[in-house]
């Protein structure tokens, strides 16, 4: 019996060695712990803290004291209510309601926090609960991370911005002006012409300045548009061909009921100032050229004008006639006409070919790279 007994404490006591070895190693595993979790909550490069359910202090590493300028134990006097900007504590205090409530796990918010020397410090927050087993509300955890370099930089470049926007608005005014007066230049231009086509004899003469005169009102037109533009680099280039051939009907007193006009043009086509002019001349020089020479007097006609999109972001203008056409052997390059040089110059300007038929009627297709 004392043997059996004997074998018997033996063997307990080696149970009892092996749990005091387990335990003695969780111990020591559970100090590593507290240490890790010490240095890492103490040597974080962000503020980190346990915060009462009240808003108190509870434990706060040595980064965030840096942060706010305070220490452990001054802090622990204070609530975080205390130290928060009022600005930002009502949507401070929405969000640990709705924590606590659990309606929402953590939050996280930009927010600015007084510090011991009055002065202000913006940081990001985020937060989460801890609760007891039961539930319960235990302590926040609370994540603070300096954020004021960045706001000072988002000032920065808000400030830039609202340097750039003025100095645009500036230079709108000021491109305004200027196509306002280049349009009162050239309609001056224009009035200086009409005076001086009083004293010119010469019927010929007579048609060459009046010619020259509606050049200019084309001119004075694109920057009439640009000066109404919204984006004052661009004008929409259907709606200025609507204008320009209403002002060639008036100028050359076309009855619009014998001579019908049809205009199909992309609503999205919009030319800047140095596409828009020589194109608008090019429309100008042969609309006159139809309304002058394609149509019998006291004859029925039709004009076509069409501007469209091709392939590799080229535009196609179509300008069309149901007149008497153009003679045998027609190359308006070998004509003497100050209109056809014009178009042959301007199609080159704007790096496009032309391409004339007038068999039945007279068709001009103008074809030119969209910048």
């Amino acid at each position: 019996m004392v043997e059996e007994r004997t074998a018997e404490l033996t063997k307990i006591n080696k149970s009892l060695q092996t749990e005091i070895t387990e335990r003695q190693r969780i111990e020591e595993a559970l100090r590593e712990s507290e240490q890790r979790f010490r240095a890492a909550f103490h040597q974080a490069a962000v503020g980190i803290a346990h915060i009462a359910i009240d808003g108190s202090w509870l434990l706060v590493n040595q980064k965030l004291c840096d942060l706010l300028g305070y220490t452990l134990e001054e802090l622990q006097l204070l609530t975080f209510q205390d130290i928060t900007h009022p600005d930002d504590l009502n949507t401070d205090l929405k969000y640990v309601e709705q924590i606590l409530a659990d309606n929402i796990q953590t939050y996280s918010m930009e927010k600015r926090y007084f510090r011991k020397d009055s002065s202000i410090i913006w940081v990001n927050l985020t937060v989460s609960l801890m609760r007891e087993p039961s539930g319960e509300p235990k302590y926040f955890i609370s994540v603070v991370e300096d954020i004021s370099e960045r706001k000072a930089a988002q000032r920065e470049r808000k400030q830039w911005e609202k340097q750039i926007k003025a100095s645009l608005l500036e230079k709108e005014v000021l491109l305004k002006e200027i196509y306002h007066r280049v349009k009162n230049n050239l309609q001056v231009i224009s009035s200086l012409l009409n005076l001086q086509s009083a004293y010119i004899k010469d019927k010929e003469d007579l048609v060459i300045f009046q010619q020259s005169q509606q050049r200019i009102a084309s001119m004075a037109l694109v920057h009439e548009k640009l000066y109404q533009s919204q984006d004052l680099a661009k004008i929409n280039f259907g709606e200025y061909i609507r204008d320009l051939v209403a002002s060639l009907f008036t100028a050359y007193e076309v009855d619009e009921n014998a001579i019908a006009l049809t205009i199909n043009t992309e609503d999205c086509i919009f030319l800047g100032l140095d596409t828009a002019i020589p194109c608008s001349l090019i429309i100008h020089e042969l609309i006159s050229n139809s309304l002058k020479y394609a149509f019998i007097k006291g004859s029925n006609g039709a004009i076509n004008i069409e501007i469209k999109r091709i392939i590799n972001n080229n535009l196609t203008l179509i300008v069309s006639d149901n007149g008497i056409g153009l003679p045998p052997n027609f190359d308006f390059k070998k004509i003497a006409s100050l209109g056809w040089e014009l178009v042959d110059a301007l199609t080159h300007q704007l790096a496009g070919n032309i391409n004339i038929t007038g068999s039945t009627g007279v068709e001009c297709q103008v074809t030119f790279p969209l910048p």
